[in-house]
């Protein structure tokens, strides 16, 4: 029989988080597993202190949760091990090495929701980290469910949101050349994914708590509502969703593993690195369900 190893799990804010210390993931037992994703569903985002993953070791300590999903945009996966996503600032030669915060999400989103499947969850690794700028936040779309107005939870009871990947469709999410964005953004954006409806209001599959499941990034529309009710309505919901308390923003430390539950939190990337500064991580994602 595994036993679990003694780690520390310390609540980071009241609403969402907590710190993983005294833990090397790579010895992680099933008893560790298993104590790991209870932490995941109380906290929707996890800290772990101190890793030093190379890709394969980052991918097999993912494959707990499931299977890997990789993106549907090839050009900053990892050459060797393309379930791994590069993201980073660094330019060489000219080119790009990594996904840069254009990409990871200069706009509040959970990931892949335009998908049918979205994202269960995701692992970020700071390989590298700039003195200034660079963080991550995150919001509980449990609390921001839950604080809705009791008028509010009944008017969004049973509509389906509209979510879509093409940003040049997203008044909300416009791309400018000042984001870094440095594809030919048709060629990024024709690649051919339907677009999906899912649940304003989902059930997790693990907790049974309703979250409040938009999101700016890809949710544009309200299906079977004409937007002149529709968008005012979102952005209720998109402002209320973001309120301070519900949110935690994380400074990456080098060697940091964060993972976070796709399915009860929408997360930013801050933006702000200063130059010379270099952020570079590698991000695994979980394939999930579909939203009920």
């Amino acid at each position: 029989m595994s036993m679990t190893t003694e780690f520390s799990v310390r609540p980071i804010t009241p609403a969402i988080g907590a710190e993983v210390t005294g833990l090397d993931v790579r010895n992680a037992t099933k008893d560790d597993i298993a104590a790991l994703h209870r932490a995941l569903l109380d906290h929707c985002v996890l800290v772990i202190r101190d890793q030093h993953l190379s890709p394969p070791e980052q991918i097999a300590f993912t494959e707990n949760w499931g299977p890997l999903v990789r993106r549907i945009a090839t050009d900053f996966l990892h050459k060797d091990y393309p379930d791994v996503l590069v993201l980073s600032n660094r330019v060489v030669a000219g080119k790009a090495e990594g996904a840069t915060e254009a990409y990871a999400g200069f706009t509040w989103h959970a990931d892949l929701t335009y998908a049918e499947r979205p994202s269960m969850g995701s692992m970020l690794h700071a390989l590298e980290v700039p003195e200034e700028g660079g963080d991550t936040a995150f919001a509980n779309m449990y609390l921001a469910y839950e604080t809705l107005p009791e008028a509010t939870k009944k008017r969004i009871e049973g509509l389906q949101a509209i979510h879509i990947r093409d940003r040049r469709k997203n008044p909300r999410a416009k791309i400018t050349k000042k984001e870094g964005f440095n594809h030919d953004i048709d060629k990024y954006f024709d690649i051919k994914v339907p677009d999906s409806l899912h649940p304003i209001v989902t059930t997790h599959p693990e907790t049974g708590r309703k979250v409040l499941f938009v999101n700016p990034r890809f949710a544009v529309g309200i299906d079977g509502m004409d937007d002149a009710e529709a968008q005012p309505l979102l952005d209720e919901l998109f402002a209320h969703q973001i309120r301070p308390e519900f949110i935690y923003r994380h400074k990456w430390r080098l060697g940091d593993l964060v993972f976070w539950d796709n399915r009860s939190t929408i997360h930013l990337a801050c933006g702000g690195i200063k130059a010379p500064g270099i952020r570079r991580l590698h991000r695994t994602s979980i394939a999930g369900e579909i939203p009920a």
